[in-house]
């Protein structure tokens, strides 16, 4: 019976982490009116569904992470109540956060819930540098690292714009050109149709 209650503890905890984080991939082309609702959804649900196919072969140590290894004894965490208990605390915390519209990311209520758990099976017996090394250390240091290399990737590509002379009224121009090209070793020349593109203003194109 246990098992049963933790395979559907299992479910409820990928149905939660889907509903906070599905769209999360296809906001931006939502939002902006790229892609209407339907398509983005359709597109963030194969996305989601192919990264977690991709997660079981190339996560092997964020797998043994969320695992609870060495965070606490390991016949903690071959106990099956254990197990139980981490996923329905992370899927029930998702979920209810996900539906009054708080702000929640399915790792932290991973980690919370492996904490939580830990310290109810061997209190102060969980080892907290492990979970320091392993959790909040890449949680801090993560979008730290984000908004450096975001801005400088930005800052990068604004110069090289500014430079290009684009402004915001540019555009590409693309269309056909008749160059001279020499069909022979002779001086006889003749016009041939090239396809030519540029960028220059809208008025310009």
């Amino acid at each position: 019976m246990l098992l049963l209650f933790l395979f559907l503890a299992v479910l409820l905890l990928t149905y939660s982490n889907g509903a906070n984080d599905n769209f999360k991939g296809v906001a931006t082309l939502w939002g902006s009116g790229t892609l209407a609702y339907r398509p983005a959804l359709i597109l963030a649900t194969v996305a989601t569904f192919a990264g977690s196919i991709c997660s079981y072969f190339f996560a092997e140590e964020l797998i043994r992470n969320f695992s609870g290894k060495g965070l606490v004894p390991d016949d903690i965490i071959q106990s099956v109540d254990f197990t139980l208990s981490v996923a329905l605390a992370a899927g029930v915390t998702v979920l209810l956060a996900t539906r009054f519209g708080f702000p929640i990311s399915t790792t932290h209520g991973l980690v919370g819930a492996l904490v939580g758990a830990g310290l109810v099976a061997v209190g102060t017996a969980v080892n907290f540098a492990k979970l320091g090394a392993s959790f909040f250390l890449p949680l801090i240091l993560g979008p730290v690292l984000a908004v450096g290399l975001g801005s400088l990737v930005y800052v990068l590509f604004r110069q090289g714009r500014r430079a290009a002379g684009i402004t915001e009224a540019s555009c590409v121009c693309v269309g056909n050109a008749w160059v001279p090209v020499a069909t022979a070793p002779t001086a006889a020349f003749t016009a041939l149709p090239t396809l030519q593109a540029g960028t220059g203003t809208q008025a310009e194109c």
